[in-house]
C-alpha cells in the first residue's frame, strides 16, 4: 500500500479562490505594481495574508501570516533560517490595504466577495495601496492659560515659504495665538513647533476661527477671522514671507458689527471669485455674509463700511491703539436655521471656480445646525437650494477637499456622511445621506471633523472622550484611534495638515501627531 501524505490532503481541502491584484488608481508609486495575472489563494485569506503576498511578489521581506502556515511549515526551522538570510538583502516589508468593489477589505476574501455580490467563477479583482500608518505623537505645546476651543491650519502655499505652515488656535480666555516654524519640510517639524504671537482678540470665549492665505510674489498674508461668545466678530492679519522679518505678531484687521445678537459659533473665510468673503453663524441660527476689506485699505468698499470708527465691545485691544479701525457691516443677513449653526463650509465648486457641474461657482454654501439639518444655500440670492433633515443634533461639519461630500459629528458618538452632489442637477431638493456608514466608535460627544487636505477618503474626528480617530470612508470602522488627551480631558478641536493632525482641548495643550 502506498504511503499517504496527510499534509497534502489537508492542503487540498483548503478552498482556493482566484484573485487579480491591481495597483489602486491614484497610487503615485508605480514601482509597487505587481503582475495582474490571476493567482489562487486560500479563500480565508485576509488583509495580512494578502499584504504578505504583495510583498513577496515585489521581492520585499515578508511578514508571515502564521494563520496560513501548515504544521509542516512551522516544523521547518532550517528552511526558515535560510529564508531569513535571504531576507537580509531585501527591502523591508510594506503594509498594504486592499479594496474589494471599492470597499476596504476587513473580512476574508470570500466573505467580502459574497457580501458585495461578486461572482466567484471569475477572478476577484482586488486593488491594493500602501496602508496609512497610525499617527504618532510628535510634540506638544506648553500649557496655555485656558482651554483650546478652536483651531485653523494655514499651509505654506506661496513661493519661498520654506515649509512655514502656521497653526492658529483660539482659547476660552478670548486670545488667539499661532505656532509656526521656519524649517523646510512637509509640515511643522517637532524641533521647531513653537509658539509665535498671541493677542487678546475678544472679551469672551472664542468659539470659532478660520484662516485664509493671500499670496503675492514671495510674501503672504494670513487673514484670521474669529467669533466669540461675546457676540463680536473680528479679523486679524499675520504677514509672512521674505519681506517681513517680524512675523511674530498679529494685527487687528477689521471689526464686523451690526449683524449678530447672539454668540457667534461658526465662521469661514474664503476667496470667492476674487473677492474675500466671510460668513458667520450664531446661536440663534442667524447667518451673516461680509465682504472682507483688502489688506491695504479697510475702506475700499464704502457701501459695506460704517462711517463711524470706534473700538467694538470685546474686540482686540489693538483696536484702541489703532484708533481708526473701520466697522464692517454685513452685505446680507438671514435666518438660516432654527437653532445654533454649528458648521459652515463653502461648496467645492466655490473653491475651484469650476462650473462644470452646472451650478454657480460663486455662492454655494453648506450649513449645519443643532436643529438636525444640513442646508445648501445660494448666498447671493439667499435661496435655500437643499435641506437634509437628520434625527440628531449636528455638532460639527467638514467637507471633502475635492467634492461636495460632507461629514458631520453628533452627540451620539457617530460620524455621518452626506452626499450633497446628488442635487446638482435636480430641482427636487433632495440629497443622499449615508446614515450609519461610520459605526459609532467614540464614547462621547464628537466635537470636530476634519478631512485630509490631500486624500478624499480620509478624515479625522475628535471627541469629548479625549480621543482622535482617523477614518477611511470606504470602511465603517476607524483606521486608527489615538489617545490625544489624558483620561478625563476633552478634545475640543482639530487641525489636519498634509501628514499631521493637531488636537486641542481642556488640558490647555496643543497636541501634534504625525503620520
Amino acid at each position: 500500500m502506498p504511503d499517504i501524505d496527510m499534509d497534502s490532503n489537508d492542503e487540498q481541502e483548503v478552498e482556493q479562490i482566484r484573485i487579480s491584484l491591481q495597483l489602486a488608481k491614484g497610487c503615485p508609486d508605480t514601482s509597487l505594481k505587481v503582475p495582474s495575472d490571476p493567482i489562487a489563494v486560500p479563500a480565508t485569506t485576509r488583509k495580512k495574508g494578502l499584504s504578505a503576498i504583495v510583498n513577496h511578489l515585489l521581492g520585499r521581506k515578508v511578514v508571515r501570516d502564521k494563520s496560513l502556515s501548515s504544521d509542516r511549515d512551522r516544523d521547518s526551522d532550517d528552511d526558515e533560517s535560510d529564508d531569513d538570510d535571504d531576507d537580509d538583502e531585501k527591502l523591508p516589508s510594506l503594509p498594504f490595504d486592499f479594496l474589494v468593489n471599492n470597499k476596504l477589505l476587513r473580512l476574508s476574501i470570500e466573505s467580502a466577495a459574497r457580501k458585495e455580490g461578486l461572482s466567484l467563477e471569475t477572478a476577484v479583482e482586488i486593488q491594493y495601496f500602501p496602508a496609512r500608518l497610525a499617527p504618532q505623537s510628535d510634540g506638544e505645546s506648553e500649557v496655555l492659560p485656558d482651554w483650546i476651543s478652536a483651531m485653523s491650519y494655514s499651509p505654506y502655499e506661496y513661493p519661498g515659504a520654506n515649509g512655514n505652515g502656521v497653526l492658529y488656535t483660539a482659547s476660552c480666555d478670548g486670545s488667539i495665538r499661532f505656532f509656526h516654524n521656519c524649517d523646510k519640510g512637509d509640515d511643522i517639524g517637532m524641533g521647531s513647533f513653537r509658539q509665535g504671537g498671541v493677542i487678546k482678540a475678544h472679551s469672551g470665549s472664542v468659539k470659532c476661527i478660520s484662516s485664509l492665505t493671500l499670496c503675492n510674489n514671495n510674501n503672504a498674508v494670513d487673514i484670521i477671522a474669529s467669533g466669540s461668545m461675546d457676540q463680536t466678530l473680528v479679523s486679524h492679519i499675520h504677514h509672512r514671507g521674505k519681506d517681513h522679518n517680524d512675523n511674530n505678531s498679529l494685527a487687528l484687521h477689521a471689526v464686523y458689527s451690526g449683524g449678530h445678537n447672539a454668540s457667534i459659533n461658526s465662521v469661514v473665510i474664503a476667496s470667492v471669485n476674487g473677492c474675500t468673503t466671510l460668513v458667520s453663524g450664531d446661536w440663534d441660527g442667524g447667518l451673516c455674509v461680509w465682504k472682507v476689506p483688502s489688506n491695504n485699505s479697510l475702506s475700499s468698499d464704502e457701501s459695506n463700511v460704517a462711517p463711524k470708527r470706534k473700538k467694538q465691545k470685546g474686540s482686540s485691544s489693538a483696536a484702541a491703539a489703532v484708533g481708526q479701525v473701520s466697522e464692517i457691516s454685513p452685505t446680507s443677513f438671514f435666518r438660516a436655521h432654527k437653532s445654533n449653526i454649528s458648521g459652515i463650509v463653502w461648496g467645492h465648486e466655490t473653491d475651484t471656480n469650476n462650473n462644470s457641474n452646472g451650478q454657480s461657482s460663486s455662492s454655494t454654501l453648506f450649513t449645519a445646525s443643532w436643529d438636525h439639518s444640513i442646508k445648501a444655500w445660494d448666498v447671493e440670492s439667499q435661496n435655500e437650494i437643499l435641506a437634509l433633515n437628520g434625527s440628531k443634533v449636528i455638532t460639527s461639519l467638514g467637507r471633502c477637499h475635492n467634492s461636495n461630500v460632507v461629514a458631520t459629528g453628533h452627540p451620539d458618538c457617530t460620524v455621518r456622511l452626506w452626499d450633497m452632489r446628488s442635487s446638482s442637477n435636480s430641482n427636487s431638493g433632495s440629497g443622499n445621506v449615508f446614515d450609519g456608514t461610520l459605526r459609532p466608535s467614540h464614547k462621547s460627544w464628537i466635537s470636530a471633523v476634519e478631512w485630509s487636505p490631500n486624500d478624499p477618503f480620509v478624515l479625522a474626528s475628535s471627541s469629548h472622550d479625549g480621543s482622535v480617530k482617523v477614518w477611511d470612508i470606504r470602511s465603517s470602522l476607524p483606521l486608527h484611534t489615538v489617545r490625544a488627551h489624558e483620561k478625563g480631558q476633552k478634545s475640543l478641536c482639530l487641525g489636519f495638515a498634509n501628514r499631521t493632525i493637531f488636537s486641542g482641548g481642556t488640558d490647555c495643550i496643543v497636541k501634534k501627531f504625525r503620520f
